[in-house]
């Protein structure tokens, strides 16, 4: 298993806004038929205004498919398009799993 994460710093007094628009993507992905597991995380410490997500993918087809997935249903990109003005910078980072119980 792969875990991508992707790590939001998000703009100053954002992060309610920013909630809201990603609570409505992962509404759109409940009934897509083989999406990943998804998570939010937001920060308890660290830097401030940070928000993480994280995919859980069986392989590295699964990204392609999970990208292709994005790019080609309209309302999800129209809702990404807003989320972008309210980050800073991201990263996004691929961990392989290597046991888990």
């Amino acid at each position: 298993m792969i875990i991508e994460r992707n790590e939001f710093r998000i703009k100053f007094g954002k992060m309610k806004d920013v909630l809201r628009i990603w609570n409505a993507i992962f509404d759109e992905f409940k009934n897509v038929k083989d999406r990943p597991k998804m998570r939010i995380l937001t920060d308890l410490s660290g830097p401030s205004y940070t928000l993480v997500l994280e995919l859980e993918l069986r392989d590295f087809i699964q990204i392609g498919f999970k990208n292709y997935q994005w790019m080609t249903k309209d309302s999800i990109a129209k809702m990404y398009q807003e989320f972008v003005p309210l980050c800073e910078s991201s990263t996004r980072t691929f961990y392989n799993v290597e046991n888990e119980e």
